[in-house]
């Protein structure tokens, strides 16, 4: 359930999940800048519009690397967008390279700096979860999976990690739960999870 990067701005982002399963979902969306009325206003508002071009620019261009397995050109991409506007897609997209080049905790930092721009993102804290989990923090990965399932409850996949992660830890009754909550939302896998966990609870 990897959720790549971003190309440009919206009210919200993409994710990645345990690393068990990978799946990509970009998602495209559209900047906004506020409407001047003075012309110091405007002079102002024009120089922040190109800065968030150019950090749109790199994004896009960044993400173009991502999909060419470039990853450390991805990075220069997405470290100058950051530098240009700082935004919770950046942050997002540069938490992604770091999650696939394995380092895990710089990967959490830039997730956080994302939550911290655009906070209630629940794809940022299932990328924050799967990097717990390949930390081996399995306290705080399911912390983040509770968070995301809280922001969007509706979300399948983060019903579904979350109840593979309680029937892992021993908590069966809460992975009956949610796996349930996943196979009605449509994810597949959750019957079959559902049917083995059944032979557990029942011996």
């Amino acid at each position: 359930m990897f959720r790549i990067a971003l190309t440009q701005w919206r009210h919200r982002a993409s994710r990645l999940a345990p690393a068990t399963t990978v799946h990509a979902r970009p998602v495209i969306a559209v900047a906004r800048v506020a409407r001047p009325t003075l012309v110091r206003g405007f002079q102002h508002s024009a120089s922040r519009h190109d800065r968030f071009g150019e950090a749109q620019e790199q994004i896009k261009q960044g993400t173009e690397y991502l999909q060419q397995g470039n990853i450390d050109m991805a990075m220069t991409s997405y470290h100058k967008s950051v530098q240009a506007a700082p935004t919770a897609v950046g942050y997002f997209n540069i938490g992604v390279c770091y999650f696939q080049m394995g380092k895990h905790k710089d990967a959490l930092n830039a997730f956080q700096k994302s939550l911290d721009l655009q906070p209630n993102q629940a794809d940022a804290h299932t990328n924050m979860a799967s990097s717990c989990l390949m930390l081996k923090d399995v306290p705080n990965a399911i912390r983040h999976l509770e968070q995301a399932s809280n922001f969007n409850p509706l979300d399948g996949e983060i019903q579904y990690n979350l109840g593979m992660v309680y029937e892992a830890t021993g908590n069966l009754d809460g992975a009956k739960t949610r796996l349930e909550r996943a196979s009605m939302l449509g994810i597949s896998r959750a019957d079959e999870a559902l049917e083995k966990l059944a032979e557990k609870m029942s011996k």
